[in-house]
């Protein structure tokens, strides 16, 4: 490789220190890393046509790079046939002029002519937004999504439980929505019943473009405080809030990762040598929140696997994320309401402010009866000559006195990870009162070998655990072993000792595991297998575990699906004492004027409706953001909440098809209580191959009449076609072979008569 000319050596260190001088800031940074090594993109450099999107719409026709004119080019007729106006198409072109299309290598984040410019080579995508614009603005309409989950339990022992909970977003006009946590709950023992049903919380919240409105009931259980992180969460029985809204900006405040992928698979986020992240991996550009990364300033270990497991690339790299919660906005809000415990009013104020290397939390409450509380919680992430250190403190005030917590968390390659927290005095007010703790981990590498010790107190127990852990992996075989003590916690009395010894053994698709403890002068010894199974259209597991105590044996079966509708497991035990049983379903229901679907749950309340084509009776199935789906019908999708898909992240893992899907959903801010409808775009090509023989084990040769291939005269053939072929006719001089391809032997043998 040719050394880089001074020039290009000065400019990349004075960008590096621009760089390091803009994480001063977290609200306007983000970091994107070069492509790894060996992936060219020479070959369509000049003939690519790009998938463009202007302020949150599709373009009507593909920008391509022209090499008379030596930049990006478009349809400018096909434009204007098509709804865009003059003045779009001028500022497009300027734009597009300011792109040096070359230089971009497999794909840049660029501001030109101000504007964001996101150009994925890869992908073939481009993507321009107006930089004047701070927030968007979608449109919104009437939508609903239902979360709900099932839980069924039923013994010999006269016991029966029902549990049903979940949740509701109401999608309306006007950038606003509507929520509701809802339960129903049943039991029966030995006689006795008991049920329990209501609605926990319910608003409306109107989104303007900085700030938003909610109005409702809400209750401490299920409250979500977002961008404020206090321990101060009072319930209300009726409560108006007013606050700072983030979600519609143009660029999300946390910042974010933007890696470039030579090959479909996962991205591998390592701290100290723990996973502590792993995300899908699309070809070409992806972009990964800080949201999603711990907070701090600190090393991470960045790895690219592929769906076979195999290590593709392996980076480390700096993340600045400087904030207690790893959401790195300036935020506040203000609520008034009755008091849901003690009736009365109730106030709240509540302010997050990013404070370059220094993260603040306040909040305050106050109530009719002179009760209140209020608390300020500061983080500052820095590092000590090779150690990394995460401080936060946190200090409480109220009615009843005074406390506060600290929390310290310690990082060293060499030193090991130490973890500190000690809550005290925290007794405050009736709005917030806990009993004082300490906890402390601590954890080394040596060798194979992982220490660790933990440590736990509290006014009701106390307990220690100490454990080392490593791994052997011979042939393929990985297994894993971890031997431990524990004084506390495992029996009545805290003075007892409890000796436990794990192992476990994974190969492929299948793991084994004994766990074997000694406590209170018994010993417990449980013995699970289960088996994972993969297909195009979900995961299926299914298992057995045994365990033997006090001269008893428990026997339990089960099995689980997760797959496009939902997931689903069952359990049914059996013991000396009596059988049980155990059903559990989770799944989201979808829903808006064009149609209804199921779908997996969706925790953020956005999802997608899609449409898959029929393709003549050919079975086949993809993921769409994660998700399975099949063809032939329509499925919900869970989308991330305010989060922007011009086209859906797609993976087939087809063994006997070559499929090209496309889904262009063009979802911008993706609002709570949204359902939003998109079709799939399937192109497949079914392949056949193998050995084609008759009766007496002799090779089939010929025509084949379906297809127009040939079968060579040894049996070997090999087609593509686009719809399942569940027989084929091989043609010779006088005589016609009629060839059997949904029943192989040996897995490549067809029969032919």
């Amino acid at each position: 490789m040719r050394p880089h000319p001074p020039f290009f050596q000065l400019h990349r260190l004075f960008v590096c220190v621009i760089s390091l001088v803009s994480t001063q800031v977290l609200a306007q940074v983000k970091i994107t890393y070069g492509i790894p090594e060996g992936f060219s993109a020479i070959e369509m450099e000049n003939t690519a046509r790009y998938v463009a999107n202007y302020n949150g719409q599709t373009l009507p026709g593909f920008i391509s790079y022209s090499m008379e004119q030596r930049g990006l080019v478009f349809d400018s007729a096909q434009y204007r046939e098509n709804g865009i106006t003059l003045e779009d198409l001028q500022t497009i072109r300027r734009v597009l002029a300011g792109v040096n299309y070359k230089q971009c290598s497999n794909g840049c984040d660029l501001r030109v002519a101000e504007h964001y410019v996101t150009l994925d080579k890869t992908r073939r995508t481009l993507n321009i937004r107006s930089a004047q614009e701070d927030y968007l603005a979608p449109t919104t309409s009437w939508g609903l999504i239902n979360n709900q989950s099932l839980d069924l339990r039923s013994s010999s022992e006269r016991y029966h439980a029902m549990n049903l909970n979940g949740n509701t977003w109401l999608g309306l006009p006007g950038r606003s929505f509507g929520y509701m946590n809802w339960y129903a709950n049943r039991s029966s023992s030995e006689g006795r019943r008991s049920s329990d049903q209501g609605i926990s919380s319910y608003y409306l919240q109107k989104n303007f473009a900085g700030t938003y409105v909610r109005a409702g009931k809400q209750n401490s259980i299920d409250y979500s405080s977002s961008s404020v992180s206090t321990v101060l969460s009072p319930s209300f029985d009726q409560f108006f809030t007013f606050g700072s809204q983030g979600n519609l900006r143009t660029h999300q405040d946390a910042g974010a990762l933007v890696l470039f992928s030579t090959a479909e698979g996962n991205y591998e986020f390592y701290r100290n040598g723990r996973l502590v992240l792993k995300r899908p991996a699309a070809l070409g550009r992806n972009e990964i929140s800080f949201l999603d990364l711990p907070g701090g300033y600190y090393p991470i270990e960045i790895r690219l696997v592929d769906r076979n497991g195999n290590l593709v690339t392996q980076e480390t790299q700096d993340v600045n994320n400087l904030n207690f919660t790893g959401e790195a906005a300036n935020a506040w809000r203000v609520t008034a309401g009755k008091d849901m415990e003690a009736g009365g009013q109730l106030f709240e104020a509540a302010l997050s402010r990013n404070l370059s290397q220094l993260y603040l939390n306040a909040a305050a409450v106050t109530g009719d009866r002179s009760d209140w509380a209020s608390e300020v919680n500061i983080s500052r992430p820095s590092t000590l000559g090779p150690l990394d250190l995460s401080p936060t403190l946190g200090v409480l005030a109220g009615e009843r006195g005074s406390g506060g917590y600290l929390n310290l968390n310690l990082n060293n390659e060499v030193l090991g990870s130490l973890m500190l927290s000690r809550y005290q005095s925290n007794e405050v007010s009736r709005f917030y009162w806990g009993m004082p703790s300490t906890s402390l981990s601590y954890s080394k590498n040596l060798g194979n070998l992982l220490f660790a010790y933990n440590y736990r107190s509290s006014s009701h127990a106390e307990t220690q655990q100490a454990e080392v852990r490593w791994n052997y992996r011979p042939n393929g075989l990985w297994s894993t072993f971890s031997l431990g003590v524990q004084k506390g916690g495992a029996t009545a009395s805290n003075s007892d000792y409890t000796l436990y010894l794990n192992m476990s053994w994974m190969l492929d698709r299948s793991q084994a595991s004994v766990r074997a403890a000694q406590f209170g002068g018994q010993t417990q010894v449980t013995g699970d297998y289960r088996q994972t199974f993969e297909d195009s259209y979900g995961t299926t597991t299914g298992g057995v575990t045994v365990n033997r105590s006090n001269g008893l044996n428990n026997l339990n079966a089960y099995g689980s699906r997760s797959g496009t509708r939902g997931d689903a497991s069952l359990n049914l035990g059996h013991s000396a004492d009596a059988n049980n049983l155990d059903f559990n379903y989770r799944g989201m229901l979808a829903a808006n004027r064009q149609g209804i679907a199921l779908g997996r749950y969706s925790s953020s309340g956005s999802a997608m409706l899609l449409e898959t084509p029929d393709l003549q009776g050919t079975p086949y199935g993809f993921s769409v953001e994660g998700h399975p789906v099949a063809g032939g019908s329509t499925y919900a999708v869970p989308l991330n909440s305010y989060g922007d898909v011009p086209f859906a992240r797609v993976i087939s893992d087809s063994q006997d098809m070559d499929m090209n899907i496309e889904v262009p959903a063009n979802i911008i801010r993706a609002h709570p209580g949204q359902v939003y409808n998109a079709q799939a775009k399937v192109d497949i090509n079914r392949v056949y191959s193998g050995l084609l023989m008759d009766a007496n084990g002799r090779p089939v040769g010929g025509r084949i009449l379906e297809t127009g291939d040939t079968a060579y005269p040894n049996g070997l053939f090999s087609i593509a076609h686009k719809t399942l072929l569940t027989h084929i006719t091989v043609e010779q001089p006088g005589r016609q072979y009629r060839c059997d391809l949904t029943r192989a032997v040996n897995g490549s043998y067809y029969p032919c008569q």
